[in-house]
């Protein structure tokens, strides 16, 4: 029998912030710089402010909480303490644009965002990737990226 499931799951020694953006500088944008939006948690919002400044990527980040979701222009999203339904709920919101997702609390990565992070317990980052929500999402990261997720899986 062969099952298939529509996500797959990759490791790395990066933290949960590096992994964002080193996806992040996997993607396509039509505008650069790319806005990364950050709902809710100051504290994410600046470890990624400084390690853009550290490594010097092209990427701006700001601090949204919910309300702002359709009215901010977000390339990508970055959730920490939703659900995964409330990811959904805002990512269906934010659907007039293209907009790629990211949550670190969404462990089954079943509906939402279209990469869900953790920490493994020997210290490195995991991250599953929802192609269903990847397809939805309308943005184009390169193929290495999926990849990486399928060899390690």
């Amino acid at each position: 029998m062969l099952v298939f499931s529509n996500f797959s799951i990759a490791n790395s020694t990066h933290n949960i912030y590096m992994m964002t953006l080193s996806i992040l500088s996997y993607v396509k944008w039509n505008n650069p710089p790319a806005t990364l939006c950050v709902l809710e948690n100051n504290y994410a919002t600046q470890q990624f402010s400084s390690y853009l400044k550290s490594q010097n990527l092209a990427f701006t980040v700001k601090d949204i909480n919910s309300n702002d979701v359709k009215s901010t222009n977000c390339d990508a999203i970055f959730f920490s303490n939703t659900t995964p339904a409330i990811e959904q709920k805002l990512i269906n919101i934010a659907l007039t644009q293209s907009i790629l997702s990211f949550s670190t609390s969404n462990n089954e990565c079943e509906i939402g965002s279209v990469f869900c992070l953790n920490n493994a317990k020997n210290g490195n980052t995991v991250f599953k990737v929802n192609l269903d929500s990847l397809a939805r999402s309308k943005v184009h990261v390169d193929p290495r990226v999926l990849l990486l997720a399928k060899n390690s899986e």
